[in-house]
């Protein structure tokens, strides 16, 4: 049984680090500004977009103040080349570091703001998959010299917190090597 690092981070805290991202909204209301403990965000004009978290975004959409606009690489023809890229190239492609706590999350609350979310949220599972292969298979072959060279840039903070622990234990193994 694996005891919990203090460095390691649970789900629920990888999707809470995610609502800080900021996404555009479309308010129906007037309001100057905002201030909050993160920041001051406004002013508010029916039908002009402001940037704001998620977590605050999602909290207008519920209460009927806003529209969610879907971030531009949300939508189903940039997520199909996507999946065709990752399938074919050993690069992983760059996308927000939490790309799929935020689709989770758009999808989940922002729906009616979305053309058919169901298959975006798909779309984005599919590509999680496709990655998750793509970081085993990596790290199947590794030794002391390929260590050299592995490029984990383009990782989503999910898939940077799965592999935090191997990679912590692979790091020690290779300092206690020099013991």
């Amino acid at each position: 049984m694996s005891t919990r690092s203090s460095s390691d981070l649970t789900h629920q805290e990888v999707n809470f680090s995610a609502e800080d991202e900021v996404v555009l909204v479309v308010p129906n209301f007037s309001l100057q500004q905002v201030h909050l403990l993160g920041g001051t965000y406004g002013p508010f004009r029916p039908q002009i977009q402001a940037a704001v978290p998620l977590w605050f975004a999602t909290i207008l959409k519920k209460q009927g103040k806003c529209c969610i606009i879907p971030p531009m690489w949300l939508n189903v023809n940039a997520l199909r080349t996507v999946i065709e890229t990752e399938r074919v190239d050993d690069v992983f492609q760059g996308l927000p570091f939490h790309y799929i706590e935020l689709a989770a999350e758009l999808c989940k609350h922002a729906r009616d703001d979305m053309i058919d979310w169901s298959r975006l949220y798909d779309l984005v599972d599919t590509i999680r998959s496709v990655r998750h292969v793509k970081i085993q298979s990596g790290l199947r072959g590794l030794n002391a010299d390929a260590l050299k060279g592995v490029k984990l840039r383009h990782l989503s903070a999910i898939e940077v917190n799965v592999l935090r622990p191997f990679m912590s234990s692979v790091v020690d193994h290779f300092l206690n090597c020099f013991k």
